[in-house]
């Protein structure tokens, strides 16, 4: 009741929030910062930072966090989620996700660390309702997790200023420094800096340590954004906006200066570069596995890389009496032996479950045409010709992949999730999560075309079934005929089997489970 609490009152700011975002476009224009670039501290110490060792069982009880004295503040930095809110249930083992990062959070504030967490954005894959949900179900996560700062992004920004004007909740009056904040000091939305969202920075305290924040939108990340309506989303220069940051941040004295730069590694490095004053810059990067030097230390800035699809944390404990060890950093790996799921983010994966099927989302959006033109028929009526293929689908994993969806990795189901059932039944269009026309729906109105069926790899089989009925045979079997080596060479398996669902695929040693010669 407290998560359906939270989203309903959600919505009534969402309500709110939009009234207020249409009046804003009436107010004045943003004004761009000017303030006087900031110098460097003189009396800030050598950075020497210390890597904790990863280890496969307990972040405590032997390697890894076990080394550390108890740090004055401890930061959980994320970022680059894509989508990627749980990890899939198909894959194993098991990596990311916001119920194994949670466990990772309680563990540290159970061994009393003051912890403060930002994420540099990029938390979604596409722009489209079900993405909508997502934001709605990973904002209420993040809120019962405690952070602090969310760096507007790419993604983000693709869902459009009014939802998310929608989704700020303003700190409350007597508690300003607790609560999420939706960061971005140089976005303007609907032409006015007077907006309470996106903020332009924050300071907040973590333990005895202030920290100041602010975040940049980097340039070069225009062109991912594509086109937008100016009129809804613009950009003041990061340079400038970082300047008039840092003074306000200043003025509060904060032991700690962190800059989320949601650009490009090559743009990280030069604004560390430009503002030394700043102890922790955090970037995206290119690579999902973060391999090269990670944090880089430029000059008395450590850059630090977070990874993609939530898999990683990256941690950073602060020691400031400690002036050759000031920080400690750890890329943590979210398995599933040392962090189990946290019963809250459960919670929070069950109602977001419960909107797809309430919104019936699956049947709602508009379907695609198949390139054939044709029309599925599901395995049934394959099977009155091609008794044989039928029997051996029978006995495949395949023919139950749309039930294994009632019983997922959190015992969630998931059976009216696009972004499931698109690899579990027939009629998709599983790398775009697009229904084809005639696709299926429900496991009521389409029960035929449940699981993954002949028409997954062959195609919509209405115009074999014609061309059967018409004796010509030949014309027929050529239309659906694909050979193991086609199938191989089109990567006709690993549309669905790819690295994130199936990191062990290998074709020739899946493919006997499932081969059917002959057209019988």
């Amino acid at each position: 009741m407290k998560v359906r609490k939270m989203w309903l009152e959600s919505g009534c700011r969402a309500m709110l929030m939009c009234c207020f975002a249409l009046a804003a476009c009436c107010l004045a224009g943003c004004q761009k910062a000017t303030s006087p670039e900031q110098p460097a501290s003189s009396d800030k110490p050598k950075v020497e930072v210390i890597s904790a060792t990863k280890d496969p069982n307990s972040i405590f009880t032997k390697a890894g966090f076990k080394d550390w004295p108890k740090p004055a503040a401890v930061l959980a930095l994320t970022g680059e989620m894509h989508g990627y809110i749980e990890p899939c249930g198909c894959s194993d083992p098991q990596f990311g996700g916001i119920a194994h990062r949670a466990s990772l959070f309680n563990q540290l504030r159970e061994k009393e660390w003051p912890l403060a967490a930002f994420d540099l954005g990029g938390t979604l894959k596409n722009s489209r309702r079900q993405s909508e949900f997502k934001f709605q179900a990973l904002l209420a996560a993040l809120r019962d997790m405690k952070y602090s700062g969310l760096q507007i992004g790419v993604e983000e920004l693709r869902l459009g200023a009014a939802f998310l004007v929608s989704q700020d909740v303003p700190p409350d009056d007597d508690k300003p420094n607790e609560g999420l904040r939706i960061l971005g000091a140089n976005i303007v939305l609907f032409g006015s800096a007077d907006l309470p969202i996106p903020v332009r920075h924050q300071v907040i305290p973590v333990g005895d340590i202030k920290v100041g924040v602010t975040g940049v939108f980097g340039d070069s990340m225009k062109e991912k954004l594509g086109t937008v309506d100016a009129g809804e989303v613009a950009f003041t220069d990061p340079v400038a906006a970082i300047q008039k940051a840092l003074t306000a941040i200043d003025e509060q004295k904060p032991e700690l200066r962190v800059l989320i730069s949601h650009g490009t590694l090559e743009e990280s490095r030069k604004l560390a570069e430009k503002f030394p004053a700043f102890n922790l810059v955090i970037s995206t990067d290119i690579v999902e596995e973060p391999t090269t030097e990670n944090p880089e230390q430029l000059g008395n800035t450590l850059l630090v890389k977070t990874g993609h699809k939530g898999k990683f944390v990256a941690v950073i404990g602060y020691y400031p009496d400690e002036p050759k060890q000031k920080y400690r950093f750890d890329l943590v790996k979210l398995d599933g032996e040392r962090f189990k799921n946290d019963a809250k983010m459960v919670a929070h994966m069950q109602f977001y479950q419960d909107l797809l099927k309430d919104s019936k989302l699956a049947e709602q959006e508009l379907p695609i045409k198949h390139s054939s033109g044709d029309k599925f028929v599901g395995a049934e009526k394959c099977g009155e010709c091609h008794t044989k293929a039928l029997a051996k689908w029978n006995e495949s994993k395949h023919s139950h992949a749309f039930e294994s969806l009632k019983t997922g990795r959190l015992g969630i189901s998931r059976i009216y999730d696009p972004e499931c059932i698109c690899c579990h039944t027939v009629g998709w269009s599983a790398p775009d999560v697009l229904r084809y026309d005639g696709g299926f729906v429900n496991a009521e109105k389409t029960a035929h075309l449940k699981g993954v069926q002949c028409e997954n790899c062959h195609g919509p089989g209405s115009k074999h079934i014609e061309l059967i009925e018409q004796d010509k045979k030949d014309e027929a079997n050529k239309l659906m005929r694909v050979s193991v080596d086609q199938a191989r060479k089109k990567f006709l398996c690993e549309s669905c089997h790819d690295l994130d669902n199936s990191p062990a695929f290998k074709f020739d040693d899946y493919w006997p489970k499932i081969a059917h010669p002959g057209k019988d």
